[in-house]
């Protein structure tokens, strides 16, 4: 098999991907959140203030208490909020499907055994059995 006919395979696999109902949800969702000026603003104070503190930990500072205590309060606003619940269920979804994919790959590649001896291995997230 040819570079380019692989090529063209996974361009096939990304267009089925594209099209599937993991990926229409998530587009939903996506589209929801940003239409959600309550949610939307959670999730950027939480990147931010994420952010913020990862950088202070790489440059050798350390977190104080109150930024710690700023991240637990934002964790437990997005742990009330059903959009943003409701989207991680989708992308948690989304990331299954893709792991499904990448084990499937990977076990093509290897030479592995599929699906058929079951999903004990894979924790059966891509519902192939």
């Amino acid at each position: 098999m040819t570079t380019e006919e692989i090529i063209k395979m996974a361009f096939e696999l990304g267009n089925a991907i594209a099209q599937s109902k993991e990926v229409d949800a998530l587009r939903e969702m996506q589209v929801k959140l940003s239409e959600d000026s309550a949610a939307y603003g959670l999730i950027m104070r939480y990147q931010e203030a994420q952010t913020q503190m990862e950088n202070k930990l790489q440059d050798g500072m350390n977190v104080t208490q109150q930024e710690e205590e700023n991240i637990e309060v934002i964790e437990q606003e997005i742990n009330k909020n059903p959009l943003i619940q409701e989207l991680i269920s989708v992308q948690e979804k989304f990331d299954n499907l893709m792991q499904g994919v990448y084990f499937a790959l990977n076990q093509a590649i290897s030479g592995g055994d599929t699906c058929s001896s079951g999903c004990d291995s894979c924790g059966g997230g891509c519902g192939v059995m």
